[in-house]
């Protein structure tokens, strides 16, 4: 038997994009419009974007199905690191870490230039707002943020532990052409390439 999630979901008025998250990397998308009527299928071979309207017998070139295989991520991407007192630190994406406030992160991979103590290293972390992270921790004198790195979660305000996560995902994004019509209820089956014994 192969690897299969199904979803079914409400488009919103103005129907948007959607990302999946299955867990397994997805060889077949078929996507079905239930209110209006109309399927979309996807077969992994077929490009980036790319989709079937099983109807039509028409293949759109974009704002189809595109794979979603991010692999192994740990912990959010630094876009900036800001020398200042306090340091800031500017991730990706903050709510997919998780951080709260009194967290203590570890950030590694920085490229950095000139001298001082290196960004690398732990930090608590003092505040969040959007995706910055302002730190406790004065920052003026240490090196200067070049590019990369990644911020982790180490302990939490209370200095509970916090066990590394692979937030990775493994799924695929429909766009706005198998996703469906606006306010329609859809229904979505993706299977994997991997059997499942």
């Amino acid at each position: 038997m192969a690897q299969i999630d199904i979803q079914t979901w409400t488009n919103p008025a103005s129907a948007v994009a959607r990302d999946f998250d299955v867990g397994f990397e997805v060889a077949e998308v078929i996507s079905i419009d239930i209110t209006n009527g109309g399927s979309w299928q996807w077969i992994k071979g077929m490009g980036d974007g790319y989709v079937l309207d099983v109807d039509a017998g028409t293949v759109a070139t974009s704002n189809g199905v595109t794979p979603l295989n991010e692999g192994a991520i740990f912990g959010s991407a630094i876009s900036a690191f800001t020398n200042a007192s306090p340091g800031v630190i500017t991730v990706a994406d903050a709510s997919q870490g998780g951080y709260a406030a009194g967290d203590v992160i570890k950030v590694s991979g920085i490229a950095e230039s000139g001298s001082g103590t290196s960004l690398n290293g732990e930090y608590t972390i003092a505040s969040i707002s959007g995706n910055a992270l302002t730190t406790g921790t004065d920052t003026t004198a240490y090196k200067v943020w070049v590019s990369g790195g990644f911020a982790v979660r180490k302990q939490d305000s209370a200095g509970n532990a916090i066990p590394i996560e692979n937030v990775g995902r493994r799924g695929v994004t429909l766009g706005t052409t198998p996703v469906g019509a606006n306010d329609a209820s859809m229904i979505a089956i993706f299977k994997g390439e991997e059997n499942v014994t």
